[in-house]
C-alpha cells in the first residue's frame, strides 16, 4: 500500500485532492515536508558518527525549492546535532548534491533513477576523502568510509522510490517499493534514536517496538519476525553496537505472532515475556535494563491504541492476500459459455418444433381435390357429383385409394362403375389423379430429404450445447491452486540452480498439474531421472507430454495414471487391391483417457479407405479437444448425414475410452463389429444394433453405448467385420481367454493369422488388442 492510498484511508482524501486546501496551501505543505525530512534524516547515525541519510534525502528531493528547502533542513539538522566542525563535512556534500540537481535537471539523463545516487556517493566520497587520509595507515577509517559512501548513495536511490508516487503496474514494482518504504521508515526511526525520555527511554526504539508489535498481531509470526529483524538491525545499527535489539524484536515478534489470534491482553503478555528471555538470555554481556522500560512503555501505549488505527497501520505493512481475480475470471467465463449453451439450446428447440408442423400436403384427398379442380370445373355434371351425390363421389374415391395406393398410380378400373357411367371425362381425371400423385409422392421424398438434413444440421445445435455445458462446467469447477506444492516445487528448482515460474493445481477431475517456465527448462529436461525427482517433490508420480519442446521455455507436468495399456494392431488389405479399408488408430487425451477408434469402410479399395480415414479424423479430433465421446458419436453421425448427397459412401464407427485413472470403460458402436472383452474369468462379447453413422437421426441415430469397469490384467479386443465373416467367434473367445499370449502384439497378430486361416483374405481384416495393467 502507498503512503497515498494510506492517508487516504486515514480521512486524509480531502488533503490529497485538494478539497480542503488550496493549490498554494497544497505546495506549501509539501515544501515543508521536504524541510522536515531532510532535516530529520540529518539525525540519522550509523557506525557511530556517519550520517549519509541525509545527503540521500537532500539527492532525492532535487534542484528545485524543494531540494532547497530539504538542503536547508539538512543544513540545520547537521550542525544542531553534530557541532559545526563535524558538520562542515556533510554541509559541503549536500551543497554538492544540490548543486548538480539544479545544474543537470533539465538533461535527460536526470531523470534515470541511478544517476542522483551515483552523485550523491561521489560528493560523499570527494568530501570523505580528507578525514580518510588524516589515517591512511588505518584501514578500518578507509573501509568506514567506502561504506559511507555506499549507503549515502543507496539512500538517495531508495527514498526516491519511497516517496514517489507513480504507478506501479507490475509485482516487482510494486515489491521494490515495500522495500525502500521500510527502509526509509527504518531512517526515520534512527533519526529518534537519541531521542530519549526521562533520560533512559528512546523514542525511537519505543516507536520501532510498536510498528513490530502490529506486524506480528496483524501478519502473524512470519510478519512479526520479519519486521523485527528489520527494525531490530536499524536500532543496533543507530546505536553501534552487538545486535541485541535485532535478536530481541525478532524472537519478540515471532514469539509474540503465534498468540495473534489469542486477544490483544494475552498477545501483549506473550510480547513482555519474550522480550524478558531475550534481555536475560544477553545479561552476561549486556545488562539492558532500558530494554525492559521500553518494552513496557511500548506495550502500555499498544493497549490503548484504538483497533481502526492498529487495522489502519496494519494495511500499511501487513502484505494482503493474493486475490481471487482468476477464480472470478472463470466464473465469468463459465456463466458467459453457460448462457452461450443456453442460447444454443433454445434454438435448437424452436427448429426442432417448427421442423415437426404438421402440413397437409400428404392427404390423398388433396390429390383429388386439385385434379377435380382442372377437370371437373368446366364439365355440366360437376352440381351432380360434387354437391348433390358428394357422399358417394367421396366413397369412389375412398374404396379407390387403397389400390391406387398399392399400384402406384390410378386405373379407371379402380372407380365404381356408376361413377364411370355419369361421369364424361373419367380418363382425364384419372390422368390428373395420377400427375397429381407423382407430384405428392416427389413432393413428400423431397421435404422428407430436405427436413432429414435440416434435422442433422440443427441437431448440432444441441450437440455445441452439451460441448459448451462441459466447458461451462469445467470453468466453474473449484480448480484452485496449490501453494504449499508451488513452494516445494520451487524450493527444489532453486537447489538445482533453476529460475522459474511454477503453477500446481489439481483440475475439475481431481488431477495434479503442474507448470514450470524457465529459459532453463532443456536444462532440467537433460537430467535423465527429472520426473522421478519432481515427483518425489510433489508426492504424487508425474508424468508429461512426449512431445514437448524443451526450447519453448515450458515444461507442462501430470499425475499420472494408476493403470498403463499396452495395444496391439495387426491388419491386412482385402486380397487384390492396393489398400485397406479399414482405419484404426489410439491415443490418449489431456484427461487421461486412452480411445481406440477403429472404422471399416464399406466395400473395399481407395472409397472405402477414405470413407474409414474420414470417420477417424472426425472423432480424433472431437476427442482430442475435449470433447465427451458420447457427443463427439452423435456430430459425427450429423456430419455423415450432411455430407452425403451424391456420395452414398459410409464407414462404420467403433471407439472405446478407458479411463486410467478408476478403469471405466465405455464402448460406443455404429454398425461396427462385435468387441470381445476378457476379465480373467469369462469373454463378454460387446455387440450393438444401430447403423453405420449417416444412416439415422434423432433416436434412431444414437450409437449403441455400454459401459464397465477394466481392472488390471483384463484385455479388450476390437475387430472388422471381415475376420468373423461368418459369424463363428468359438476360437476367437479361446484364443482371447488363452493365457499363453504374452502381450497385445502377439495376440492382434494371432487373431489375425487364425481370421485368415478360417476365411482368407476376402475383406479387409482389423484385430486391435488392449491390455490393462498397473503402472509400474
Amino acid at each position: 500500500m502507498s503512503i497515498k492510498e494510506g492517508l487516504l484511508r486515514a480521512g486524509g482524501e480531502g488533503l490529497l485532492r485538494g478539497k480542503k486546501l488550496q493549490p498554494t496551501m497544497k505546495k506549501a505543505a509539501g515544501l515543508g515536508l521536504n524541510f522536515l525530512l531532510g532535516f530529520a534524516m540529518s539525525f540519522a547515525r550509523v557506525f557511530g558518527s556517519s550520517a549519509p541519510f541525509g545527503l540521500g534525502m537532500v539527492a532525492r528531493s532535487g534542484g528545485g525549492a524543494a531540494g532547497a528547502l530539504s538542503l536547508a533542513g539538512a543544513v540545520l539538522g547537521y550542525t544542531v546535532s553534530g557541532g559545526l566542525d563535524w558538520a562542515m563535512r556533510y554541509v559541503a556534500a549536500a551543497v554538492l548534491i544540490y548543486t548538480a540537481s539544479f545544474v543537470f535537471q533539465t538533461l535527460p539523463v536526470f531523470d534515470k533513477l541511478w544517476f542522483m545516487p551515483l552523485v550523491t556517493a561521489g560528493a560523499s566520497a570527494m568530501t570523505g576523502l580528507l578525514a580518510a587520509l588524516d589515517a591512511p595507515g588505518d584501514m578500518p577509517a578507509a573501509v568506514m568510509l567506502a561504506a559511507e559512501v555506499v549507503l549515502a548513495g543507496a539512500s538517495a536511490g531508495f527514498f526516491a522510490v519511497a516517496l514517489s508516487d507513480e504507478e506501479r503496474p507490475t509485482e516487482l514494482l510494486e515489491t521494490r517499493y515495500e522495500i525502500c518504504l521500510v527502509l526509509l521508515v527504518s531512517c526515520l526511526l534512527m533519526a529518534l534514536y537519541g531521542l530519549t525520555v526521562a533520560e533512559s527511554l528512546s523514542v525511537g526504539r519505543v516507536a520501532a517496538l510498536l510498528i513490530v508489535m502490529t506486524a506480528a498481531l496483524k501478519g502473524g509470526a512470519v510478519f512479526g519476525a520479519a519486521a523485527g529483524g528489520a527494525f531490530g538491525f536499524a536500532m543496533d545499527a543507530a546505536g553501534a553496537m552487538p545486535p541485541f535489539f535485532t535478536m530481541a524484536y525478532t524472537f519478540s515478534g515471532l514469539l509474540a505472532g503465534i498468540f495473534s489470534r489469542r486477544g490483544r491482553f494475552l498477545y501483549v503478555l506473550s510480547f513482555i515475556a519474550a522480550n524478558l528471555i531475550a534481555v536475560v538470555w544477553s545479561w552476561s554481556y549486556a545488562v539492558r535494563i532500558d530494554a525492559l522500560f521500553e518494552c513496557f512503555a511500548a506495550s502500555m501505549i499498544f493497549l490503548v491504541i484504538p483497533g481502526d488505527a492498529l487495522d489502519y497501520v496494519g494495511g500499511l505493512i501487513h502484505q494482503p492476500r493474493l486475490g481471487s481475480g482468476d477464480n472470478a475470471l472463470r466464473r465469468y467465463t463459465a456463466n458467459r459459455i453457460e448462457s452461450m449453451s443456453k442460447a444454443f439450446r433454445e434454438l435448437f428447440d424452436t427448429v426442432h418444433n417448427t421442423m415437426e408442423a404438421n402440413t397437409n400436403d400428404g392427404d390423398l384427398s388433396g390429390a383429388f381435390d386439385r385434379a377435380a379442380d382442372a377437370v371437373c370445373v368446366s364439365c355440366r355434371h360437376k352440381e351432380l357429383c360434387w354437391h348433390q351425390d358428394y357422399l358417394d363421389t367421396l366413397t369412389v374415391i375412398n374404396d379407390a385409394s387403397p389400390k391406387m395406393l398399392s399400384r402406384g398410380r390410378l386405373e379407371r378400373a379402380d372407380l365404381a362403375k356408376r361413377f364411370l357411367d355419369r361421369c364424361p371425362n373419367s380418363a382425364a381425371l384419372v390422368g390428373a389423379v395420377n400427375s397429381e400423385l407423382r407430384g405428392m409422392m416427389y413432393r413428400r421424398r423431397f421435404r422428407s430429404h430436405v427436413s432429414e438434413k435440416c434435422t442433422a444440421a440443427y441437431a448440432q445445435y444441441l450437440d455445441v450445447a452439451q460441448i459448451l455445458d462441459s466447458v461451462s462446467r469445467d470453468l466453474a469447477a473449484d480448480c484452485s491452486a496449490d501453494p504449499l506444492a508451488e513452494r516445494r516445487m520451487l524450493r527444489y528448482l532453486s537447489s538445482v540452480d533453476i529460475d522459474a515460474k511454477v503453477s500446481v493445481f489439481r483440475d475439475s477431475r481431481g488431477r495434479l498439474r503442474a507448470g514450470i517456465e524457465s529459459v532453463k527448462c532443456q536444462k532440467l529436461m537433460s537430467h535423465p531421472k527429472y520426473l522421478d525427482e519432481l515427483s518425489s517433490v510433489l508426492g504424487v508420480r508425474l508424468c508429461c507430454n512426449k512431445d514437448q519442446d524443451p526450447s519453448t521455455g515450458r515444461l507442462q507436468l501430470m499425475e499420472a495414471e494408476p493403470l498403463a495399456v499396452s495395444v496391439g494392431i495387426a491388419s491386412i488389405k482385402k486380397q487384390g487391391e492396393t489398400v485397406s479399408g479399414d482405419k484404426g488408430t489410439y491415443f490418449k487425451t489431456e484427461e487421461g483417457i486412452l480411445c481406440v477408434i477403429l472404422s471399416d469402410g464399406m466395400g473395399s479399395g481407395a472409397q472405402a479407405a477414405r470413407d474409414s480415414v474420414d470417420t477417424v479424423h472426425i472423432l480424433e479430433s472431437f476427442l482430442r479437444a475435449g470433447v465427451a465421446p458420447e457427443t463427439a458419436m452423435k456430430m459425427l453421425n450429423s456430419v455423415v448425414l450432411l455430407r452425403s448427397g451424391e456420395h452414398w459412401g459410409y464407414a462404420t464407427a467403433d471407439l472405446m475410452c478407458i479411463d486410467l485413472f478408476t478403469g471405466e470403460t465405455a464402448f460406443y458402436k455404429y454398425g461396427a463389429a462385435p468387441s470381445y472383452v476378457w476379465s480373467g474369468k469369462s469373454v463378454r462379447r460387446v455387440r450393438g444394433e444401430s447403423l453405420a453413422p449417416g444412416f439415422g437421426i434423432g433416436e434412431e441415430g444414437e450409437p449403441d453405448v455400454v459401459r464397465m469397469k477394466l481392472r488390471p490384467g483384463s484385455r479388450a479386443l476390437i475387430i472388422s467385420d471381415g475376420v468373423l465373416a461368418d459369424g463363428d467367434d468359438r476360437w476367437l473367445r479361446q484364443l482371447l481367454g488363452s493365457e499363453s499370449v504374452p502381450d497385445a502384439r502377439t495376440l492382434s497378430r494371432e487373431a489375425l493369422r487364425r481370421a485368415m486361416r478360417e476365411h482368407g483374405s476376402t475383406d479387409d481384416m482389423t484385430v486391435l488388442v488392449v491390455y490393462v495393467q498397473e503402472r509400474e
